[in-house]
């Protein structure tokens, strides 16, 4: 069984993981191709299943900065129904996937947090960029995926 973990977010991404190899981990930054070869790339994965993160508005956030979260959203849920034909696509809020995986920091210290889990438990993930810099969304849809393929029986 596929199943992919989408992570809306601002440098968001999608990672595919197989519960027969462990070791097989496909991601893909979603700003980094078009939305047609991103949905293609998605649908030639082959996934049964997709885990999207339910992302809502903050309070504190500027209107536009809103707006450019429910838009990611939206083209997001679009890769997903299109990318895996009859595939069901579930929503997890980030409390709950993060709870599930193990994070245990509030505010920005989740991310570095997200990317340990992350590492340790797909050492072969690529998560960080040629100078080093942690590819956020990418480790946010690993365990998005991980949180998917082990709770895949709750959908």
């Amino acid at each position: 069984m596929r199943i992919a973990g989408i992570d809306p977010g601002a440098n968001g991404a999608i990672a595919v993981l197989d519960s027969e190899n462990p070791d097989s981990v496909a991601l893909l930054d979603l700003q980094k191709v078009s939305i047609y070869k991103t949905t293609e790339w998605l649908h030639n994965q082959k996934v049964s299943a997709v885990w999207l993160e339910n992302v809502h508005s903050l309070f504190g956030m500027s209107a536009k900065s809103n707006f450019r979260f429910g838009r990611n959203f939206g083209i997001a849920l679009a890769i997903a129904k299109i990318g895996t034909s009859d595939g069901p696509i579930h929503q997890v809020t980030p409390k709950i996937w993060q709870q599930a995986v193990g994070v245990t920091v509030k505010g920005k210290p989740i991310k570095k947090q997200v990317a340990s889990i992350a590492q340790d438990k797909y050492p072969t993930a690529s998560l960080y960029g040629p100078r080093g810099g942690l590819l956020d969304g990418r480790s946010d849809a690993l365990m998005i995926a991980h949180y998917g393929l082990n709770h895949k029986e709750e959908a």
